[in-house]
């Protein structure tokens, strides 16, 4: 095995791969400050080897970002029952994408025939999410994307952005595209580790997920779902948290559209994804607090402050309506003024070739996203989860029917 494509991973590490020569399936994790959370991760997950993959050499692959809680310590004390783990720190842009990309260089350089990646938040993850995964990953399908029970208020980038857009757009219905909780074929590996895109900052951080659904659609890889029960992590407040992750997000979903404007031009409809299930236990999900008056407050800032750039994205029916709900009591944003929103600054930054005016173009569509997420909340507080799904799906129909809109608008020149 040659070390010399191992760019992403620490040169011990490296050494050490180079020992092991060979495995039939690794699983990731990336981590970062997670020592409460990542030793439960990782007993699981080597249950998951044990039981069900006994026969075949399996690897654990922590990949982190320099961790200072003692995550270290966690991963090389705790007992996985024979299965081998590895623990490095990651090279280069301080980022999920960053750990990723270790990953998969890793999974390249061992000849893994499956490839799962698993985040080290989980506190629902369990052995058989490894079985599902992993046997799809090295025989049936080169994505397996997470299907999950979350809480109504779980996963608003998903919901909210995410999700309609790859319906729409890629003509997939996978509900999870930044689930995270991936498996991966060989073939995909490779062909993820070739992609230009991976100079783009926003994939070399928290877009990595988003990038990995995304480019499995455009190049013809078959994609399926895998059911994991409920996801309980450690959920974060959209108005409060997660400001990055949204721009993060965001910018790579637009810089791959900008890519793959070739394959998503030509679809004209969505289909769902084959979903996989395997019977087992799970808890439901657990409640996810969200403060509406700090979205409200942060979506009339935008507003406010942002006046000039909407103006220039949005035509002058979606800036009238959008600042009228700001206005307001209670936020409703309807699903085609918020489709036809996202697709306008999809267009604008697929013409934009400044770094810093992209970067404030994200950061005005995140600050209408609160908004949007507020109105979300007011509209679905007495749905049920279930419910609340299938409001959500409703919204993602929307998307599709207004995607000639953005087919006329779009420019990648």
């Amino acid at each position: 095995m040659s070390t010399a494509r191992l760019t992403g991973l620490d040169p011990k590490s490296a050494e050490r791969l180079s020992h092991i020569g060979k495995t039939d399936l690794l699983v990731g994790v990336p981590s970062y400050n997670c020592a409460h959370t990542i030793g439960y991760v990782l007993h699981q997950v080597a249950r998951g080897l044990k039981k069900y993959f006994p026969e075949q050499k399996s690897l654990i692959l922590i990949s982190d970002g320099g961790s200072q809680d003692g995550t270290k310590q966690v991963v090389e004390a705790i007992k996985l029952d024979g299965v081998d783990r590895l623990f490095t720190t990651y090279t280069g842009l301080a980022g999920k994408g960053s750990a990723v990309r270790a990953i998969l260089e890793t999974s390249s350089a061992l000849n893994a025939q499956g490839t799962a990646m698993f985040d080290s938040d989980l506190r629902s993850i369990t052995p058989e999410w490894c079985k599902i995964v992993l046997e799809a990953a090295s025989n049936e399908a080169d994505l397996i994307a997470p299907l999950y029970i979350r809480h109504k208020y779980d996963g608003t980038i998903t919901n909210n952005l995410c999700y309609p857009f790859t319906q729409a757009v890629y003509g997939l219905k996978v509900r999870q595209p930044i689930g995270g909780d991936f498996g991966l074929s060989a073939s995909l590996v490779t062909n993820l580790l070739k992609s230009p895109l991976w100079k783009s900052a926003y994939i070399q951080r928290f877009g990595v997920d988003i990038f990995i659904t995304h480019t499995a659609i455009a190049r013809g890889f078959t994609v399926k779902e895998a059911f994991l029960g409920s996801k309980i992590h450690e959920a974060k407040d959209p108005g409060a948290e997660i400001a990055a992750m949204f721009v993060q997000v965001a910018g790579s979903m637009f810089t791959c559209a900008r890519d793959y404007y070739e394959y998503w031009r030509r679809v004209s409809r969505s289909e769902p994804v084959p979903l996989l299930e395997y019977p087992f236990s799970f808890p439901g999900p657990e409640p996810v607090k969200v403060v509406p008056s700090r979205l409200h407050s942060g979506f009339k800032e935008t507003l406010a402050n942002k006046r000039a750039i909407l103006r220039d994205v949005l035509e002058q029916d979606l800036f009238e309506t959008l600042s009228e709900a700001s206005s307001s009591q209670r936020i409703s944003i309807p699903p085609e003024v918020w489709a036809r929103t996202v697709y306008s600054f999809a267009c604008a930054c697929a013409r934009e070739t400044d770094d810093g005016r992209f970067n404030e173009l994200l950061s005005s569509l995140r600050g209408l996203w609160l908004g949007k997420v507020c109105s979300f909340l007011l509209e679905t507080e007495k749905m049920t989860d279930e419910e609340a799904d299938r409001f959500t799906e409703q919204e993602a129909a929307v998307f599709e029917e207004q995607k000639p809109f953005l087919l006329s608008h779009y420019f990648t020149g």
